[in-house]
């Protein structure tokens, strides 16, 4: 009886070993390296949403024939399109709302967004959509113009009735609305980028300088908190009478050890890129990453070791334009200009991110895409 006893100890010894290799937790997913290209698809200056298994592709549209600084251009609206993986296929869904619907602000009231994003060719750029913590769907873009002709904010929030829309007032019920956002630091006209963590949300901001300001428990509008010349870059202007746009295309992500991680595109220029395409259709073609930290969201942030808080002396082969999170990896979006003011046909090339120093100089450029 005791060797039976034995026995079967043992036997349960090994049974209880087998069992425990089978719930051992699998080791975390190695971080991605692999850059993903998207060509062929008229969404750009935008960003990237997971929603449970499904990938939402935002962007700007440009194939009905916008052009950027020509007047009474057409605004061709923002797009979006779906799949189930970053690397597709990605499937048209349509816009998010149309160029036809009506602004219901100030002086712009009543007026088309084909007109208040062509009539002076300024522009409506920037779709970035955010899913509050109770379950309702935000689009923030910029309307240049506003600044331009009104001296006042150029952004604009629309409430939505789902992830691919329809966005804006004219949307009707549950969540369809059209807001004027009031902001104190971001009150130009420049690229931005909307961070969140849990319920609380920032913007951060192209003004000359990097702008960051709180937005309120909606994220609809600023508050007291944020600040201006929050990357510590400086990069002086072309003469004393001209003010230098140090960054834009601005982002954030935050790290697993809960730094924060900012990218930005400087100096800041109009559809510019980086060696070897040297394209650009309003600005300087030697475009590169800037990167600041910081301990919390709001900063203090802190800029990057090389001078000026520039990323590398290398570049990115395109322009940085926002930071987003999918898949269980953060990816920065790079626009890839063409230097043509209409920009159809320009390629996006995400760039997985990694701990501080971020570089997508790492891979020495010897292709058209800045990769081995």
């Amino acid at each position: 009886m005791r060797r039976l006893g034995a026995v079967a100890a043992a036997a349960l010894a090994v049974l209880a070993l087998a069992l425990s290799a089978l719930v051992t937790p699998a080791r975390a997913a190695a971080p991605v390296t692999t850059p993903i290209m998207i060509t062929g698809h008229d969404l750009h200056d935008g960003t990237i949403v997971q929603d449970g298994g499904t990938f939402y592709l935002y962007g700007t549209m440009y194939k009905c024939g916008f052009e950027w600084g020509h007047k009474n251009t057409p605004f061709c609206g923002f797009g979006v399109e779906t799949a189930s993986s970053l690397t597709g296929p990605w499937e048209y869904r349509g816009m998010l709302f149309s160029p036809k619907a009506l602004d219901n602000w100030g002086p712009d009231k009543g007026k088309t967004w084909d007109w208040v994003c062509g009539s002076t060719g300024a522009g409506c750029f920037n779709p970035r959509m955010l899913h509050r913590p109770d379950g309702v769907w935000l689009l923030w873009f910029n309307a240049p113009r506003d600044h331009t002709v009104y001296d006042v904010p150029a952004y604009y929030v629309m409430g939505c009735n789902g992830p691919a829309g329809p966005c804006g007032y004219q949307a009707g019920a549950p969540h369809g609305s059209t807001h004027k956002p009031e902001l104190e630091q971001c009150n130009v006209n420049g690229d931005f980028s909307i961070i969140t963590s849990g319920a609380s949300a920032a913007i951060l901001c192209s003004q000359y300088t990097l702008h960051e300001q709180a937005l309120d428990k909606w994220w609809t509008d600023g508050t007291s908190q944020g600040g201006p010349g929050m990357a510590g870059a400086s990069i002086p202007a072309a003469s004393p009478d001209a003010r230098a746009v140090i960054g834009e295309g601005v982002g954030a992500w935050q790290m697993a050890d809960g730094t924060w991680e900012m990218v930005y595109s400087t100096p800041g220029c109009g559809y510019c890129t980086g060696p070897p395409r040297d394209k650009s259709a309003g600005g300087a073609t030697q475009v590169q990453a800037g990167y600041s930290t910081a301990p919390s969201m709001l900063g203090p942030w802190t800029p990057g070791s090389l001078p000026g808080g520039v990323l590398s002396p290398s570049y990115c082969t395109g322009q940085p334009r926002t930071v987003f999170t999918a898949a269980g990896q953060a990816w920065e979006w790079i626009d890839q200009w063409t230097g043509s003011d209409n920009e159809t046909a320009a390629n996006i090339m995400l760039e997985p991110m990694s701990a501080d120093p971020w570089s997508c100089a790492v891979r020495t450029e010897r292709t058209p895409d800045g990769h081995r």
